[in-house]
């Protein structure tokens, strides 16, 4: 267990249950996400909505009452994050992190990162970006699919990695000023950015190439809808997808985003 940020008083903790659903807390952290930016702390806010914490009781020998930031990360995970804490600046972040949560009536006196040491078979995740462009719901998807993933699995996650994504492309081609009908679905999207957005224009020599592993992509993305619909928890499916297969098309979505968020930034 690291102890990632530690208040005043006695430093003994027992992490205990959670003390905001996750609906309700992912509302809650898109809010402190907001403030923490407002306050410009964009390290601290960059943190904090990537990784998925929850939010649990805390107590110790004395009785006290306080609340624990708490993620349970696997081992690669658990390293990295543990590594990047070395940074003088990270360590502020979480203070400032603390701070945030305190402040809108959650007493933080920790913020732990502990080991999930049963999840050393687990598919290796493709952080999910911290977007340049987005929305209100994009960030509530985004937010409820990394708790779905972390306390059910991928498969309860997939319905909102897909949802996330269908809002980024409208958000998008919102800023862009490219027209779309408002059923369109996300290959429609993905389509009509790749044929109107200049950041998507290539002049590079190999344009022709990368155009090509585009389109190969938009076969992934052409697949989302039905495996939403027919083998996730969107809906009461009999058979789901399987851990390896929901993580492989909850990182495709993962990377796309990565990709595109970075060549929409040079655009901007």
């Amino acid at each position: 267990m690291v102890r990632l940020y530690s208040g005043n008083g006695s430093q003994e903790v027992q992490v205990l249950d959670e003390v905001v659903p996750g609906q309700a807390w992912a509302v809650e952290k898109r809010n402190i996400v907001q403030l923490l930016l407002a306050k410009g702390y964009k390290k601290a806010a960059a943190i904090f909505d990537r990784i998925p914490f929850e939010l649990r009781e805390g107590t110790n020998g004395f009785n006290d009452d306080f609340c624990v930031l708490y993620y349970q990360a696997p081992p690669e995970r658990y390293v990295s994050i543990a590594n990047e804490y070395e940074n003088q600046e990270v360590k502020l972040s979480y203070r400032c992190i603390a701070e945030a949560i305190t402040e809108v009536g959650h007493y933080i006196r920790f913020i732990v990162l502990d080991l999930d040491k049963n999840a050393n078979d687990e598919v290796v995740r493709v952080e999910t970006p911290t977007l340049e462009i987005s929305s209100d719901s994009v960030q509530r998807a985004l937010a409820d699919a990394e708790h779905l993933i972390h306390s059910r699995g991928a498969a309860s996650g997939v319905d909102r990695v897909h949802t996330a994504f269908h809002g980024y492309l409208k958000a998008v081609a919102n800023k862009a000023s490219i027209s779309f009908p408002e059923d369109s679905s996300v290959t429609d999207l993905f389509k009509l950015l790749r044929t109107n957005h200049p950041a998507l224009y290539f002049r590079e020599p190999r344009a022709t190439d990368i155009e090509r592993v585009l389109k190969s992509m938009a076969s992934i993305i052409d697949s989302l809808n039905p495996l939403r619909n027919r083998a996730s928890g969107a809906h009461p499916n009999e058979m789901v997808l399987e851990e390896p297969e929901a993580m492989l098309i909850i990182n495709s979505v993962n990377t796309l985003l990565h990709y595109l968020d970075a060549r929409f930034r040079e655009n901007a």
